[in-house]
């Protein structure tokens, strides 16, 4: 049986795709393994939200030229948000990819993953051409699941790819959502994340999110569900409700801001104010007072001055905000914002990346420092093992990872039969930016 290697860049509907190539390539009789030098096949899933996520990708392909070499019909193929045209090296018509990058074989659009029936070259099948998402997902944690609700984006933010990579937003009927969810729990699945560019905004009717995120909810024996991505101008009150009677959505809402000054969000075509995000803030948090609140912020965004710099602090700050995702700008070709004048010189990005840096960690230190004794629920994902000082293998400690139901990152020592399982930590060490703890006796 030939076999594929992996390697998996960006969000987490990269993660979410990935399961359904998975099953394409069962069908084509390609096993996975986690063994580069075994495979046949190099697949990527790219991300490029940021120059220095395709720069990875590219450096990743470089790296593989001995790789191909060793062993003759060897093939490397990519897919994800770097490409524009499902293509390989003998197309007519490629994908600029393909010219930048020799080394690799062919890429291909997520959504015409049909297609790789031709692009591997097994000629014994006809090319599909069924709904990706109706193609079984090859789960990879069955006690976490990650479910997309839609695919693209209609929001054309000016620094953003997605529309042009991923295409205009599509939504799944909620029929086959509730269908593909109730079946992950029968299958042992724990947490639920719905998926979507702008989960938000799904089917375009006011409330269809709010009545998804209700009636998933209501699945017996789900313990915990979850939604991103949201956008504050679609994001409103009959979520929070939603959220409000269902315990078992996360006690967290992930809400990206990119910037607090006016002025910068209108340059992002973000279509909402700083005020009307804190209000939705405030909204949320009289509802839900225990619930935690994240966001992300692009920092040095073209012709940012010092006053709307500061006002994004000062954003922060009123939102009070229990941690924040943050980047320094990267234009991206086919964006507008690529092309503003006044783009921010370097050093001045870090310098103000870094002062975001540090009034994130304050602000969650102090949070975090309450939580001292308190009892969360946790739901472990990995465990590390680590050798204590006296570098006896007997004497090591196994070292426990999750995230409470309000998505604080939780460390503590116990089992590694405890990877999946849901876990009362009582909070020993609060950190600046994680929590550590104890099982609770």
């Amino acid at each position: 049986m030939k076999k594929y290697f992996w390697k998996i860049f960006g969000c987490a509907m990269n993660y979410a795709d990935s399961e359904r190539v998975a099953n394409i390539l069962a069908e084509l009789g390609l096993g996975r393994t986690e063994n580069l030098n075994e495979a046949d096949l190099f697949l990527i899933f790219s991300c490029s939200v940021r120059q220095k996520a395709e720069d990875r990708i590219f450096g990743e392909i470089e790296k593989l030229a001995d790789w191909k070499k060793a062993k003759p019909g060897r093939e490397i193929g990519l897919t994800g948000c770097s490409v524009r045209r499902t293509s390989n090296q003998d197309s007519a018509k490629k994908d600029p990819f393909l010219r930048r990058a020799p080394n690799l074989d062919f890429v291909w659009q997520i959504e015409e993953s049909g297609h790789l029936t031709e692009l591997l070259a097994t000629r014994n099948q006809e090319p599909a051409t069924r709904n990706f998402f109706q193609i079984e997902p090859q789960r990879q944690n069955q006690r976490q699941v990650l479910v997309p609700i839609s695919t693209g984006c209609d929001n054309f933010c000016s620094y953003c790819v997605v529309p042009y990579a991923r295409g205009r937003e599509i939504s799944r009927e909620p029929i086959e959502i509730l269908a593909e969810c109730e079946e992950a729990v029968k299958n042992g699945a724990l947490e639920i994340t719905l998926l979507g560019q702008n989960v938000n905004s799904y089917q375009k009717k006011h409330g269809a999110f709010a009545k998804l995120l209700d009636q998933v909810a209501k699945i017996k024996k789900l313990k915990r569900l979850r939604f991103i991505s949201s956008h504050p101008k679609d994001f409103d009150e009959s979520v929070i409700d939603v959220m409000a009677r269902n315990p078992n959505i996360e006690r967290h809402l992930h809400l990206p801001a990119q910037h607090g000054d006016d002025e910068i969000l209108k340059k992002m075509n973000r279509k909402y104010s700083a005020k009307h995000y804190l209000e939705l803030i405030e909204k949320f948090r009289a509802k839900l007072p225990e619930a935690s609140a994240t966001t992300d912020f692009i920092v040095g965004f073209p012709g940012e001055t010092d006053e709307q710099f500061e006002n994004l602090l000062n954003f922060y700050r009123k939102a009070n905000f229990d941690f924040a995702f943050f980047a320094k700008y990267s234009p991206r070709p086919e964006t507008p914002a690529a092309t503003f004048e006044n783009q921010i010189p370097a050093a001045v990005k870090k310098e103000r990346f870094d002062r975001l840096n540090a009034l994130v960690v304050e602000t969650t230190a102090k949070k975090y420092k309450n939580l001292k004794n308190k009892t969360l629920e946790v739901l472990v994902e990995q465990a590390t093992r680590h050798s204590r000082a006296s570098g006896n293998p007997k004497k090591e400690k196994v070292v426990c990872e999750g995230r409470s139901s309000e998505f604080c990152p939780t460390k503590f020592e116990g089992p590694e039969k405890l990877i999946g399982e849901m876990v009362k930590v009582k909070i020993t060490k609060p950190r600046e930016v994680e929590l550590w703890g104890e099982i609770a006796k």
